[in-house]
C-alpha cells in the first residue's frame, strides 16, 4: 500500500518557523515513524496517541498525535483508501507540547462537530 501526504498551509507555516537544522530532523523522523505504515501497522501506531478521548458515535478517530521530539506534536489523521490501495497522511499541525491539548480538542471538535454534538 503506497503512502501519500497532505499537509494544511498551517502545518507548512509552523514548520516554516524553525530552523532549517530542526526542520530537518523533524521531516526525517516523520518519515521515520510513517515508513512503518508500510511495513508494520502496530509499531507506527505505538509512536501515536489521543491526548483527549474522543466519543464517536458511527466511526473511530483517524486524528492522533505523533511525537517527534521532547517538545515537538505533530497532529495528524491517518485513513486507509481501499479503493485506491493507499494511506493518506495528513498534516494537520506542529505544535509544542505545552498548546497541544488545547490545539487537538479544537481539531477535533472542527473535525467531528456533528458526532461529538449528537
Amino acid at each position: 500500500m503506497n503512502i501519500r501526504f497532505e499537509s494544511t498551509k498551517k502545518f507548512e507555516k509552523e514548520l516554516n518557523k524553525f530552523p532549517s537544522k530542526e526542520r530537518g530532523r523533524i521531516v526525517q523522523k516523520l518519515n521515520q515513524y510513517t515508513q512503518l505504515l508500510e511495513s508494520d501497522v502496530s509499531a507506527f501506531y505505538k509512536h501515536t496517541y489521543q491526548p483527549i478521548k474522543l466519543e464517536l458515535v458511527d466511526d473511530e478517530s483517524s486524528l492522533y498525535v505523533l511525537k517527534i521530539g521532547r517538545d515537538i506534536r505533530i497532529i495528524l489523521t491517518v485513513d486507509e483508501d481501499p479503493i485506491f490501495e493507499q494511506t493518506l497522511v495528513t498534516l494537520i499541525r506542529i505544535v509544542k507540547n505545552s498548546k497541544l491539548e488545547k490545539v487537538f480538542k479544537g481539531i477535533a471538535e472542527s473535525l467531528y462537530q456533528y458526532e461529538l454534538n449528537s
